[in-house]
């Protein structure tokens, strides 16, 4: 098992926890990791960086919201499954920085991310995929999914800026269950 703590995931948690790694989400900063899968073992598994996400308070639950490319293979896997990880780095850290560079630019139909980058998976005790190295894990369970639609933006500039390709994200609005801290 893991070296991590399990704790009921609340907004007074929440609060302390992500202070420190907010700017982690930023997009001038390195990302996080989005994971799916059923298992440990490679093609079970996928994850991928990404720097698009917020964290709230949403339908009465303590919610994060993802977004992900359909084109990304990752997709496929919070397509299927139910549950997903959010796993945030140590933004000082080198190694974490270049993990998560390789995992936002080199998609796991082509390589083994865990063995490019060292990236060691471990299976939590919701079933679900982290790695041994993040420094704080959400375990999210999936309430609702869309996708951005074109004619619904208010400011077609980001359409301009971030959808040259009209290849719109997927949206997803997730209970956060619990929380791994190191």
């Amino acid at each position: 098992m893991s070296k991590f703590k399990m704790q009921k995931a609340s907004a007074e948690l929440l609060d302390k926890l992500l202070k420190p790694v907010a700017s982690i989400t930023g997009a001038k900063n390195e990302g996080f990791l989005v994971t799916a899968g059923s298992g440990i073992e490679p093609g079970n598994w996928n994850t991928m960086t990404a720097g698009w996400g917020s964290i709230g308070f949403l339908w009465n639950k303590l919610t994060a919201s993802v977004y992900i490319r359909p084109t990304r293979y990752t997709s496929e896997f919070t397509e299927r499954e139910d549950y997903m990880t959010l796993s945030f780095f140590d933004e000082n850290d080198s190694w974490a920085r270049k993990a998560l560079a390789f995992c936002g630019s080199v998609s796991g139909r082509d390589a083994d991310k865990a063995k490019e980058t060292g990236l060691k998976p471990v299976m939590l005790e919701e079933g679900v995929v982290a790695f041994e190295q993040a420094k704080t894990v959400l375990v999210c369970r999936k309430l609702y999914r869309s996708e951005f639609d074109m004619d619904l933006f208010v400011d077609p500039q980001i359409i301009i800026d971030s959808y040259p390709k009209k290849d719109f994200h997927y949206v997803y609005i997730c209970e956060i269950l619990s929380v791994y801290t190191k």
